[in-house]
């Protein structure tokens, strides 16, 4: 934890703060994450907070050339929040924040500490030196991996924090305790309340996890699953989601990227939810998902179901055309959805990874050679071209000119 005091964005608030007789403290994930042994120089976002209005010295910090201030209005309880990027690493400036209501300076940091959500979490190193402050015991209950709420109350006041530790549960492999599942629970009814975009952030960091099955499960029992997917899911649906998301953890799916486990597993979601391609594809935009992200969410939902009715010849080809860069992981959901669609799947796979002859033949040679007009009959004979020269039917340019005069005239 200490080492976190020798970043230069550290540094550098710890002197703008004694330029300006204020105190800050470094509190929240980053000390966790640095007692739990992650290497200070991984560690990219740090909160701090200081004891009165954080606006003068995020404005200091973006003078000294430390990056810009910048005020974040996001949808969230608490106190008014700066942010100053240097080097990679966000620092994140905000007020101390009490239950009285009273004006920041008069707040004490065991205070504010007391209104956070974990105990792993109401932790605070003073950027001028001195110990940690710990009043919650979350230096211990990082030591044993526990997930201890710090107060009921705060669960009611932000009910995202039950989704949170579900986060936790994945990201950091912490155990939650009976207590913290009653509170998640009595607060679930309102995270359907909670802004859409601080929701699928949280979602995002769990499916994008290693290991996500214990956490579904967890976020089960608390009564999460329907505010968190912004969609209704039945007691035995959410049973269903949960109980058979151990296949989301296998060794295949935990070695890729995190970015491909989430788009992976999201679109597993949109399948056992029936959502189709497009639902999925509306789903994902209503809970304010990247457009990028949603489309090839819904491609994958797509591709899945297209390769369990095992394609073959011509049409298995038009299949790893479709899927593109998509096609492992659109082969691999299709193995995870429909176990007896796995050798198929494999085969797409297999499919996929041989080279594939491609011809230069443009829309315009298309209409040059079969006197078709501009319109939508050129795009179509150009997709059905590539499958023809991909399944090794159409070799040269030649060949493609007769295929294309063949394929006009028997219509």
């Amino acid at each position: 934890m200490l080492a976190l005091r020798r970043r230069r964005i550290v540094r550098a608030l710890r002197e703008a703060c004694a330029k300006r007789g204020r105190s800050a403290w470094i509190v929240g994930g980053a000390l966790r994450d640095a007692a739990m042994g992650r290497p200070p120089g991984e560690i990219r976002e740090i909160d701090a907070a200081v004891d009165g209005d954080p606006e003068p010295i995020a404005r200091d910090l973006e003078n000294a050339g430390l990056g810009r201030a910048v005020f974040l209005s996001k949808d969230r309880p608490g106190p008014r929040v700066y942010r100053v990027a240097a080097a990679g690493t966000e620092l994140d400036l905000a007020a101390l924040h009490g239950d009285g209501g009273g004006p920041p300076a008069s707040v004490t940091i065991a205070e504010d500490l007391a209104r956070r959500d974990f105990t792993v979490n109401a932790l605070a190193l003073p950027v001028a030196g001195g110990p940690l402050v710990d009043p919650f015991g979350g230096a211990a209950d990082l030591r044993r991996r526990a997930l201890r709420g710090v107060r009921e109350r705060n669960f009611h006041e932000d009910p995202l924090r039950g989704l949170r530790a579900a986060r936790l549960i994945a990201t950091r492999r912490l155990i939650p305790d009976a207590r913290l599942l009653a509170w998640s629970r009595a607060a679930a009814p309102a995270l359907s309340g909670v802004a859409a975009e601080r929701v699928s952030a949280e979602l995002a960091k769990m499916l994008a996890a290693p290991r996500v099955q214990p956490a579904l499960a967890w976020a089960r029992r608390a009564g999460l699953l329907s505010g968190a997917l912004g969609a209704a899911v039945s007691g035995p649906a959410a049973a269903r989601l949960a109980g058979s998301a151990g296949k989301l953890d296998a060794a295949g799916v935990r070695r890729l990227a995190p970015e491909r486990r989430r788009r992976l597993r999201l679109a597993w979601i949109a399948g056992r939810l029936r959502l189709g391609d497009g639902g999925a594809r509306r789903w994902l935009a209503g809970r304010r998902w990247g457009r990028r992200e949603a489309e090839e969410v819904a491609a994958l939902v797509g591709l899945a179901r297209r390769a369990a009715a095992s394609p073959t010849g011509d049409d298995a080809w038009r299949w790893v055309l479709d899927a593109g860069p998509l096609a492992a992981d659109a082969a691999r959901l299709a193995a995870i959805e429909t176990p007896r669609a796995t050798g198929a799947a494999r085969r797409l796979a297999a499919l996929a990874r041989r080279p594939r002859r491609s011809l230069d033949v443009t829309g315009r040679d298309v209409m040059e050679w079969t006197d078709l007009p501009p319109g939508p009959r050129v795009g179509s004979l150009l997709q059905a071209l590539a499958v023809a020269a991909a399944a090794g039917h159409v070799a040269s340019r030649r060949q493609a000119k007769q295929w294309l005069l063949a394929a006009v005239g028997a219509t």
